[in-house]
């Protein structure tokens, strides 16, 4: 094995277990994929990893060498271990691998059923491809592997490809925490779904019941199909992508619930409004950063966004606010969000926080892999549910539980 020469301001943040490498914190590798030996400015060894092309060069895999194909075929087990014991057992559709998070820094696979989809976002897993594949393959539940194309620095390309078990299906249906969801691999966000939100879907719908709810940002109605689900009066789905609703009415017929008796609008979730106030809105838009000098304008959207989405809050309701930017700290984030809010007449509380799901981790020594963050937040000055009678029978439910 190749040996590097660490910078010495570059050996701390790897023997911590930094995840990533950069150019200016190592000897040129001049390959993609080899594994290399990490040492310090005294030639003591500090980790190993895989080479890289792009401005990371190396990918870091652990404190001591072994052989790849081991490697990757021990973590892809470990993983799945993990999920056996922190994923509920009426779900089929979540993150089996999450990059570092599981040793595996850059590689992403996500289940869907009896589909694993690979995604890779370091050229330096190209040459071990097979040996991802064959970790797959040994898992009980896979019948079908699949790559799904569109990193630009890795692939350039679009679509999915199949690597095991023949072309996968263009849709299938998955269940998460007992309901059923449309998951389209080959053209859906990330892989498919949202599978990061999952368990903020679950919880937040038990504040749902006999309340009117707006989803903005809808996509497929996840949150909208959950609140419906445990008892909400109307759901209102809000997304600009007509696909992406279509594919939320039928959700909602999956789950034994009505379409026709909640809202689904097409429209820009950052000029939509409401015509009345209700008891619980949901905002989980896309990324307002896409590097580090958009901070400042991401600080200032954030704080739009959420105070206009306050003002569709009635007193005694709910605002369920997320974020994906990775770049945005949660306690700046946070205060951006206060900000907002803070122009809607309150008092408003923090109820709620939450992170990553626990089929998400992130390494310790890569805290800046933390990426979603979840508040909500509680307008206080009424009551805190709709009174009885408010539009819910227990026949919407349908088959849905």
């Amino acid at each position: 094995m190749r040996t590097l020469r660490l910078q010495p301001d570059t050996v701390g943040p790897v023997a911590r277990g930094h995840p990533w490498v950069y150019r200016d914190g190592v000897e040129p590798p001049g390959s993609c994929g080899e594994p290399v030996l990490l040492v310090d400015p005294a030639g003591r060894a500090v980790a190993f990893g895989l080479t890289d092309c792009d401005e990371i060069a190396v990918r870091v895999l652990g404190r001591h060498a072994q052989p790849v194909e081991r490697l990757v075929a021990e973590r892809v087990a470990a993983a799945q271990a993990w999920r056996e014991a922190c994923v509920p057992f009426d779900t089929d559709a979540f993150r089996l691998i999450n990059g570092a998070g599981d040793g595996l820094p850059d590689l992403v696979v996500d289940r869907y059923a009896d589909l694993a989809v690979l995604r890779l976002y370091s050229a330096a897993w190209e040459p071990w491809l097979d040996a991802v594949l064959d970790a797959l393959r040994a898992l009980p539940w896979v019948r079908c592997v699949a790559r799904r194309l569109g990193v630009q620095r890795v692939d350039g390309q679009r679509g999915l490809a199949a690597l095991h078990g023949g072309p996968p299906a263009e849709q299938l249906v998955v269940r998460e925490h007992g309901l059923r969801f449309l998951a389209r691999p080959a053209e859906g966000q990330k892989t498919g779904l949202f599978l990061d939100q999952r368990e903020n879907r679950h919880h937040i719908a038990g504040w749902a019941r006999g309340r009117e709810v707006i989803n903005l940002f809808g996509y497929t109605g996840g949150f909208s199909v959950h609140a419906a689900a445990a008892g909400a009066a109307r759901t209102v789905t809000v997304d600009q992508a007509p696909e992406a609703l279509a594919d939320a009415r039928q959700n909602f017929s999956l789950n034994g619930l009505d379409p026709d008796r909640h809202g689904f609008e097409l429209a820009d979730a950052f000029c939509w409004h409401p015509s009345h106030p209700v008891g619980l809105v949901i905002c989980d838009p896309p990324s307002l950063s896409r590097g580090a000098r958009s901070d400042g304008a991401a600080r200032a959207a954030y704080r739009e966004l959420n105070g206009h989405v306050a003002g569709m809050v009635a007193r005694g309701g709910l605002l369920a606010t997320a974020s994906c930017t990775a770049r945005l700290r949660e306690e700046r984030w946070l205060e951006e969000v206060r900000r907002g809010i803070g122009r809607v007449p309150g008092p408003w509380s923090l109820v709620h926080q939450a992170r990553e799901p626990a089929d998400h981790p992130v390494a310790a020594g890569h805290p800046e892999g933390h990426y979603l963050k979840l508040a909500v937040f509680l307008r206080a000055g009424g009551p805190t549910a709709s009174a009885p009678g408010s539009g819910y029978t227990p026949s919407t439910r349908g088959s849905a539980r």
